[in-house]
């Protein structure tokens, strides 16, 4: 199954090696944290509406059994530079429900900052999950975001996030996600404006520890990027 799956996946990370473009690289979080738990991960995207390819770096690492920081630097090409930094951002997730509830639900705030004159951003996450059945699992964000600093538009920004996923064999999940952006929650844009992304993914894990997760995103309107191709390693300790 893992041959496979590898088969499959790996002309998509090819792709994501050249030299092309993307910025979402970020995914739907779980709202569950394991106490002790921490975890470093790489992370990139090719996006071809966009000039250079997305890279980022995280490392996480839980406090307490409910609480758990995150910092994010990411990386991207630009018509100057190669790589140049992108953001800097600090994250603070809290788990609300129970350890193994069915329905378990989160938050999470974001604090992101740029420079050259790019407005920064605080966002504030709230982080669903649902264990449907033994096998099959959903997950769903409601995100509300600011922009802060120099050069930053009014408004409060609104996005949604969310996945169902299955688990086969030796830990494989294969599944379906969604991203949606709409814009000032005050003045949404028109649903040909806002940006719109389904596709599935593959996670499998490499050895006990790390593991490897590939998506493919496809816009579905006309505001939204025509595709987005990703490759995202994590190694847990």
């Amino acid at each position: 199954m893992r041959f496979l799956l590898l088969i499959f996946i790996s002309p998509a990370i090819v792709w994501l090696l050249s030299p092309a473009a993307a910025q979402l690289t970020s995914g739907i979080s779980a709202p569950e944290i394991r106490e002790g738990a921490h975890s470093v991960g790489y992370r990139a995207a090719y996006d071809a509406d966009r000039s250079g390819l997305a890279q980022r770096i995280h490392a996480e690492r839980a406090l307490t059994g409910s609480v758990a920081v995150r910092g994010v630097v990411q990386a991207h090409k630009t018509e100057a530079r190669a790589v140049d930094l992108d953001y800097v951002q600090g994250e603070l997730r809290w788990q609300i429900t129970p350890d193994g509830a069915r329905w378990a639900s989160g938050l999470r705030l974001d604090a992101r900052f740029r420079d050259g004159g790019r407005p920064g951003q605080v966002a504030l996450h709230w982080l669903n999950q649902a264990q449907l059945t033994d096998t099959v699992r959903s997950r769903f964000s409601v995100i509300a975001s600011i922009q802060t600093g120099s050069g930053r538009e009014s408004g409060t920004f609104l996005q949604t996030r969310a996945e169902l996923s299955q688990r086969l064999e030796d830990g494989v999940d294969i599944g379906t996600e969604v991203y949606n952006t709409y814009g000032p929650a005050n003045d949404l844009l028109p649903v040909s404006q806002q940006g719109h992304l389904a596709g599935p993914f593959v996670s499998l894990p490499l050895n006990e520890s790390l593991t490897l997760r590939t998506s493919a995103l496809v816009g579905l309107t006309a505001g939204s990027t025509d595709a987005t191709f990703r490759v995202f390693l994590t190694q847990r300790f």
